[in-house]
């Protein structure tokens, strides 16, 4: 089982509004992608809460009922697209349903699934306060010490102290089994550096592997001992990027769990992490199709 810790949202695109949230988004592409996935965020019981639910229902993930029915109201963004389609984001999360989950809650959660192999987690739950703070500590509850695989999805607005950011971000990296940065994540975490002086500081830092994806450069994998280089999948015409990230991470996991690896990541040879690399490039490249996060399914990704 692949459990996905994080925030749940409603994405305001225009007049329109999408369903997202890294995590969430993360649990739908894992799911989809053949997966077994239990989503663990807390969800409101407004409206779009009831909507949220749904989603998750008509794509197999499953969820934690006690962490369901909140009285706070769902958080919502609202998400900008350039003219390549590519989304910027503000953000309200004070007093909403995403940022009110506290450690207790998570753990027994996490309890109540058992048999849990990795454990998903980044972006802004670990920015929205109180919330944030329990996270991290939740997760080493977990008796079956599983494979951690943290995505900050850096998300400048909302970081208060950039400098303590970091910090926090760089030390759950130390503990990580697997870690993906994008490239404008990597040129914030480590500022006033090359691209590659920030990727090199980091995989020193990581406990495990690192991936780093740039849209259209393409992605690659460290690990301890090799380095792969995955070029990007080719789409003719992209509507918006709006979760592709987050499909890359659902696609990295459905691979490893589809091929028993979960728990054996640090013995992938480079055959295999070109397998991943590719796998999750198409998958991720196939949701830039659609309008909003809307993974592929299995059959579509091959």
């Amino acid at each position: 089982m692949i459990g996905v810790v994080g925030e749940s949202l409603i994405d305001i695109v225009g007049k329109k509004e999408l369903i997202g949230g890294c995590a969430f988004n993360v649990s739908i592409a894992a799911s989809r992608l053949g997966a077994p996935v239990t989503y663990f965020g807390k969800v409101s019981s407004d409206e779009y809460g009831h909507r949220i639910l749904e989603r998750m229902i008509d794509n197999n993930v499953l969820f934690d009922p006690q962490l369901c029915g909140a009285k706070e109201p769902t958080l919502c963004s609202k998400a900008v697209l350039d003219n390549e389609g590519k989304a910027s984001y503000v953000f309200d999360y004070n007093g909403t349903a995403a940022c009110t989950i506290t450690e207790d809650e998570l753990s027994k959660a996490f309890a109540n699934e058992g048999d849990i192999d990795m454990v998903f987690f980044g972006s802004i739950s670990l920015l929205m306060e109180p919330g944030c703070d329990a996270i991290y500590p939740a997760i080493k509850t977990i008796e079956e010490n599983p494979m951690l695989f943290l995505d900050p999805n850096v998300r400048p607005s909302l970081i208060k102290d950039p400098e303590g950011f970091r910090k926090k971000i760089l030390d759950y990296a130390s503990h990580c089994d697997l870690v993906r940065v994008s490239d404008e994540d990597l040129a914030y975490l480590f500022p006033g550096v090359s691209e590659n002086e920030a990727e090199q500081g980091l995989l020193k830092i990581c406990k495990g592997s690192l991936i780093v994806t740039r849209g259209a450069r393409g992605s690659s994998w460290y690990s301890k001992d090799f380095r792969v280089d995955c070029p990007a999948f080719s789409v003719e015409k992209v509507v918006d990027t709006i979760g592709c990230g987050d499909t890359f991470d659902g696609a990295v996991m459905a691979w490893l769990d589809g091929h028993e690896s979960i728990r054996r990541l640090e013995k992938l040879d480079k055959d295999e992490v070109m397998q991943v690399l590719k796998y999750a490039s198409k998958a991720s490249g196939l949701n830039c199709l659609a309008e909003g996060c809307d993974p592929p399914e299995s059959e579509q990704v091959g």
